[in-house]
């Protein structure tokens, strides 16, 4: 026979023995949350129940630590476990537990209650100490962090009071709740957990005076009979490991919710019996938030594992990205064709709007522009309470040039001539040519009218000066009208532009190569006639 088919009859023969044995004795593994004798005194009874109602089957019981307890489980010395929710959750994390047979139903005065929470303790007299964020840096004895109302369930309720257990506390880690109450009286602790119903039966075992100690964040809970400081979460759970047979199962089942609250066994065990098992949802919950075992760390996983889970997630999501890419591409180069499309319209806009506003020639400001920055500045020295004038240029001698000389040398005699004048004038001042040999300048922001006479005397002089072109010395002069604004009553740009212009019409009839000042209302209202010649004009 070969060393394989020894082993495999070996395997067959242990499993063999399993069940045979299975089908007489049980082992009932139960948390040691109380000393092992006192937990040995509580829970014998309820092993024999259940000895007597399995009939030829007998239970045996078994008082073990939680390590002790995991131990146990892993190598199937024990067939039932009884024990805290969170230890159930680490429990069945690690092993293939079945789902909870029934919960305890627990009971105190004559009260049956299914669910148990946390007690947080101080010594009497602590004054210091009233409330849970009081807590924070202090020293607290508890029976251990794997106990659900020995110290999960007190923690988080100080996390959401804003105190972070263990970061923010010291912990003295006790091992039993007996120890943690005895480590708060004796002052080797300023608080304690311990989880509902263990004052309850200290007092009752006649090891311990209620005044001494005071509980703290008490709650209320209509109907419940122990002293509380936590929300509450489902009783433990009764258990049955997947090795037992289905059959027997259900006879365990049947004998648990069949225990009266009368009986010896629960009596001993300080039960009511047991129900149907709850939703210990709750309690997972309490360890995903406090990030305890079995929810501590991430599984372990491999990019096979990411691959094998979502692999056509993953294929969707590479095609949607190139997708993506290429249509951001195909957008960014839309744009940067958009935006040179822009720019080009915007360049052609501007090109546009200063073939509107200016002098194609010169490249002064048309009588367009002159009229809306007229009046802009008529605007502002109205608010300003200074002064300002116009100016209203004509050429003298400029159609004799073109004549004997030609347009293309008159052109280039404008040109130069629009140069100068704008060369002895201030930025602030304005120069537009108004078409032919006709220009007009705005002079603002005057203290009065007489600051307004060097600039004119400057234009007669830059435009009497000879202008070379093409070997040629040509020479011109300028007749220059002047309109003054304010004025009095109210008056329009374009008829301070008509104002300027009679003006000047006086200057050429006074001989030309001058500046005439608008003579004022008498003038104006000569303005209209159709043929009474110059309004009357002043000459400087």
């Amino acid at each position: 026979m070969s060393a394989r088919a020894v082993h495999v009859l070996f395997a067959l023969l242990l499993l063999f023995s399993v069940g045979a044995q299975a089908s007489h004795r049980l082992t009932l593994g139960v948390f040691a949350f109380r000393p092992k004798p006192v937990m040995l005194e509580r829970y014998q009874p309820l092993a024999d129940y259940l000895s007597e109602r399995l009939g030829g089957t007998r239970v045996e019981l078994e008082v073990l630590e939680q390590d002790e307890l995991d131990e146990a489980v892993a190598a199937l010395r024990v067939d039932l476990v009884m024990t805290n929710p969170s230890h159930y959750l680490e429990l069945r994390s690690h092993n293939s537990l079945s789902g909870a047979l029934a919960t305890v139903v627990s009971a105190e005065s004559g009260r049956a209650v299914s669910s148990l929470g946390g007690c947080i303790i101080v010594r009497a007299g602590r004054g210091d100490i009233s409330s849970l964020r009081d807590l924070k840096g202090r020293r607290i004895a508890i029976s251990g962090p794997r106990f659900l109302g020995g110290y999960q369930a007190q923690a988080f309720e100080l996390m959401q009071a804003g105190v972070r257990v263990p970061e923010e506390v010291e912990l003295l880690v006790s091992g039993r709740h007996d120890q943690v109450v005895e480590a708060v009286l004796e002052g080797r602790a300023d608080a304690g957990f311990i989880r509902t119903g263990i004052i309850e039966s200290l007092v009752a075992e006649g090891r311990l005076d209620a005044s001494q100690l005071v509980v703290l964040n008490p709650q209320a809970l209509a109907g419940y009979p122990y002293a509380v400081s936590t929300r509450l979460y489902p009783e433990w759970p009764f258990v049955a490991l997947p090795h037992v047979d289905p059959q027997m199962v259900r006879r365990v089942s049947a004998a648990l919710l069949g225990l009266e609250a009368d009986h010896p066994a629960a009596r001993a065990a300080g039960i009511a019996g047991f129900s149907p098992p709850l939703d210990y949802l709750p309690v997972e919950t309490l360890a995903r938030s406090l990030r305890l075992p079995p929810f501590d760390q991430a599984p372990a996983f491999s990019w096979r594992d990411v691959w094998s889970r979502y692999a056509d997630f993953i294929v969707a999501l590479g095609v949607v990205s190139a997708l993506v890419v290429v249509l951001l591409v195909v957008i960014a180069r839309r744009n940067r064709q958009l935006a040179q499309s822009v720019a080009a319209l915007v360049e052609a806009q501007r090109a546009l709007q200063h073939i509107a506003w200016h002098d194609a020639l010169t490249g002064l400001p048309n009588r367009t522009l002159l009229a809306d920055r007229l009046s802009q500045d008529m605007r502002r020295v109205r608010r300003s309470g200074a002064f300002l004038a116009l100016a209203y240029i004509d050429l003298d001698g400029f159609k004799a040039v073109n004549d004997t000389h030609g347009h293309e040398v008159g052109d280039r005699l404008l040109v130069e001539i629009a140069r100068r004048m704008r060369g002895v004038l201030r930025d602030v001042d304005t120069v537009a040519r108004l078409g032919g040999d006709e220009f007009a300048a705005i002079f603002a922001d005057l203290a009065d009218a007489a600051a307004s006479q060097p600039m004119i005397e400057r234009l007669l002089a830059t435009i009497a000066e000879p202008v070379p072109v093409d070997g040629l010395r040509l020479e011109v002069s300028g007749s220059i009208g002047v309109s003054y604004f304010p004025q009095d009553g109210e008056i329009e740009a374009e008829q301070l532009l008509r104002q300027a212009d009679h003006a000047m019409y006086a200057a050429k009839l006074a001989g030309r190569n001058r500046c005439c000042v608008f003579a004022g209302d008498a003038a104006a209202q000569d303005m209209g006639t159709a043929a009474g010649g110059p309004p009357p004009a002043s000459v400087v």
